[in-house]
């Protein structure tokens, strides 16, 4: 019996996210894709484009399992309003422990590659969906009386999640999921108290939340550095798509390469980057790159 449309991306899914876990999405091909689901690559294709769309969806359907789960305890009636925020917890905690594989596999060649900073509009979407559950749940854990602190308790409790997070990625520093979770709500359980009690102004307030709910946070995402763009403008300069004579070629590689040993001096010179930069300005090719790295080496040159 053939799979329906709906199983066989999930079984592209779960394939290509064990092969990222052991290979790394850069190493693994679409073929090996393929081969694993016992499909042909053209099949492959017609249910995800791109290499680069798959890998979006898999963070999707990660994120589509949080929700499952965060859900299911939702359902769990016998359930206090804390210990429910504490079950929560333990099973974001449980599902980031699952994906750990993944998640380092993942982030390792993020860094490798400079993807690091090419973030998704999904991940933003899902980031908003995250915050406003957050806030839901802490306001049903504590109630009402903290509204006006629920931004600042938002944020306080997704930075201790955060470090939870990274202790998972450490094998000798990693606790009980359960002792975990009990710990953050103990601790956001203080805070409110102390908050409640002295009655300081917000340091965020309610409307500000409600803003990054519907637009975003007004945080702009975080600029590549220089070099990774000089390592892609390297990169794109040894294939045959660059439309340059053999010395404009290699004079465009040695100005990069110039700008790059400077950027990596520990006090660059104003003066060689805006001259190494002119020099790049001259070339009339790989516009986009050229106007990032414009805009990047602006700090160094003021």
């Amino acid at each position: 019996m053939s799979l329906k449309s709906a199983d066989k991306k999930t079984l592209i899914l779960r394939s290509a996210m064990q092969l990222f876990s052991t290979k790394g999405p850069s190493a693994t091909s679409m073929q090996e894709i393929a081969e694993m689901c016992g499909m042909s690559k053209g099949s492959l294709y017609l249910h995800f484009k791109s290499k680069d769309e798959l890998e979006q969806s898999l963070f999707n359907y990660c994120f589509q399992m949080l929700q499952e789960h965060l859900v299911q305890v939702e359902l769990e009636q016998h359930l206090g309003p804390k210990e429910r925020l504490i079950r929560q917890t333990e099973v974001l905690l449980n599902l980031v422990q699952e994906l750990r594989e993944f998640l380092v596999m993942q982030f390792q060649d993020w860094i490798k590659y400079g993807k690091l900073y090419r973030e998704p509009d999904s991940f933003k979407e899902n980031n908003i969906t995250l915050l406003h559950f957050t806030q839901k749940a802490l306001v049903s854990a504590f109630g009402e009386r903290i509204i006006p602190y629920s931004a600042d308790l938002v944020m306080i409790a997704q930075g201790i999640l955060g470090v939870l997070i990274r202790l998972l990625f450490e094998p000798r520093m990693a606790g009980s999921h359960r002792r975990m979770a009990v710990y953050l709500v103990d601790l956001l359980d203080a805070m409110v108290e102390r908050l409640l009690e002295q009655g300081p102004e917000p340091l965020i307030s309610e409307a500000e939340l409600q803003r990054w709910s519907t637009e975003g946070s007004c945080i702009k995402p975080a600029e590549r550095h220089p070099l990774l763009v000089i390592k892609e403008m390297k990169e794109a300069l040894g294939g045959k798509g660059v439309k340059l004579t053999s010395t404009q070629r290699e004079d465009m590689l040695d100005t990069l390469q110039v700008l790059e040993s400077e950027i990596l001096e520990p006090v660059p010179r104003k003066v060689v980057i805006r001259g190494m930069l002119l020099n790049v300005l001259e070339f009339p090719v790989l516009e986009k790159q050229t106007e990032e790295l414009e805009r990047l080496l602006k700090p160094y040159i003021k």
